[in-house]
């Protein structure tokens, strides 16, 4: 629904959060040909129902700006100059020697792609194409390596101690009021979340690092003790996630991003960063709950309990999987394979109604439900029953 009671592009919820993109796009006046939407691609373990969740419902309000006459884009940004903390269930215990290294410098354990991350991306960009979703990729090594964060990062570096106090205000951590907010890569034992940036030299774009080790979550990562300078031109390490989100969008002019209650403290900082260091106005954002195994724990990839797109693809249609992300974005929902034939019953009972064998007498409802079926075949819905 939007201001004046009508009903906007489908009807769905993606209509509605592309509605108050655009109204917010305006009241900001940024004038954007084309509004940018995006999601990141874990690539540190096997990519979930959850993971791809994130992607197609970016790429949802997408196709529904569109609806709505405004040219638009959407990214995939693979995460995969992250560090691996931990071995995934599952996965070979070989890969222990790599903990704390950045997962695209990591052999790919199947011996097929070129990284243990390029592997992951893969698996999660296999089920988007599958799904049809047109997309953007990025790969996170590639785009600090060609310099994309460079005028992000170099506004972060100098003004480190604002930055400090914003997370220190925001998280109650004094962590980045001593350190800077970037890992380097140790150019001695090739670990990321080791090193402890402290001082950056603006003249040469060198950040001087130790490899002292340092904990994450409850993660020891140690360090060699190496001593070293980083060129972030060069793609020499990356930001913290406590200014990445920031350095993204304003590197890339995002318009769009939803984030799940998981990370809900490090989009709130990131917003400020955005707003106060880089000068770009944050994403709009959705939050969403998390997708849920039988028994309660949310959907992970490192805890064993993955529920892979392709595991879902083996039993249901492509359109079934794009209903479960489409449906709704409130709400946890505890999500298993036994739940396919559910969704396959109800795609076709959306589809009786959307060529008008099952009856909807709610005018609203019935735009809704049509609307809902059209998202699930991309806008591009079959033109006949059995084609």
């Amino acid at each position: 629904m939007g201001g004046s009671g009508k009903i906007i592009g489908k009807g769905t919820w993606l209509d509605k959060v592309a509605y108050e993109i655009l109204e917010r796009e305006r009241r900001l006046g940024r004038g954007f040909e084309v509004i940018r939407t995006e999601s990141g691609l874990g690539a540190s373990g096997i990519p979930h129902i959850g993971s791809l969740a994130d992607c197609v419902r970016a790429y949802g309000v997408k196709l529904s700006l569109e609806v709505q006459g405004q040219p638009a884009e959407y990214i995939a940004f693979s995460d995969d100059m992250d560090g691996l903390r931990k071995v995934p269930s599952g996965l070979p215990e070989s890969l222990r020697e790599y903990l704390g290294h950045p997962v695209s410098s990591i052999p790919d354990p199947y011996s097929c792609h070129s990284s243990y991350g390029d592997h992951m991306s893969y698996m999660l960009r296999d089920a988007l194409d599958r799904c049809g979703i047109e997309y953007m990729f990025y790969s996170a090594t590639e785009s600090y390596r060609r310099g994309i964060f460079n005028e992000q990062i170099e506004k972060i570096m100098l003004n480190a101690a604002r930055v400090g106090e914003i997370i220190k205000e925001e998280l109650g951590q004094d962590k980045y009021t001593e350190v800077l907010p970037y890992f380097p890569v140790c150019s001695a034992c090739g670990k990321i979340y080791s090193t402890i940036a402290y001082e950056y030299e603006p003249q040469t774009r060198k950040i001087l690092y130790r490899c002292g080790g340092t904990s994450i979550k409850g993660y020891e990562v140690e360090g060699c003790g190496y001593v070293g300078e980083a060129d972030y031109s060069k793609g020499e390490g990356k930001l913290s996630w406590k200014v990445e989100f920031a350095a993204r969008w304003a590197a890339l002019k995002i318009g769009f991003e939803a984030y799940g209650k998981d990370i809900a403290d490090s989009v709130k900082v990131n917003d400020r960063i955005s707003d106060q260091i880089l000068n770009y106005h944050h994403p709009y954002h959705v939050r969403y709950e998390m997708f849920l195994d039988r028994g309660g724990r949310k959907i992970s990839k490192s805890a064993g309990n993955v529920f892979t797109p392709q595991l879902w693809l083996r039993y249901g249609t492509p359109q079934s999987l794009l209903l479960l992300m489409f449906k709704r974005i409130v709400g946890a929902r505890i999500v298993t394979p036994d739940d396919i034939p559910t969704y396959m019953d109800e795609l076709d009972r959306l589809e009786d109604v959307y060529f008008g064998r099952r009856k909807v007498e709610d005018e609203k409802e019935l735009f809704k439900l049509k609307g809902l079926y059209e998202y699930c075949w991309l806008l591009k819905p079959p033109g006949s029953l059995g084609s």
